[in-house]
């Protein structure tokens, strides 16, 4: 009889060796997928973050070549009145001695 309570003991001694040791196990099994979990995490924001700047970038780029292309139309239509004005004003001087001319000599 007090070989059963011995293997009995032993047994429970056994049981509870392989609970401590599948506790541990699980605790590391726990930790590994929480910094497995946190190195994703910072993964996904630095990658968020690359592809924010990306398009900040692509942006910003978007709204220079617009920005270049209404002060090139605006530097055109600038240089056009500025000639349409000239030709006004030789148009003007010419007019301007003629009716001189046709009221005075």
């Amino acid at each position: 009889m007090s070989n059963v309570v011995q293997e009995v003991k032993k047994a429970e001694k056994d049981a509870k060796s392989i609970i401590e040791d599948a506790e541990e196990s699980r605790e590391e099994i726990l930790s590994d997928a929480r910094e497995e979990a946190e190195d994703i995490v910072e993964s996904k924001k630095e990658n968020m973050q690359e592809r924010k700047e990306k398009e900040l970038k692509k942006f910003r780029k978007e709204i220079e070549e617009q920005k270049d292309d209404i002060v090139e139309e605006g530097e055109t239509e600038a240089t056009e009145i500025k000639n349409q004005a000239s030709e006004n004003t030789e148009e003007a001087k010419e007019f301007l001695e003629q009716k001189f001319e046709e009221d005075f000599l």
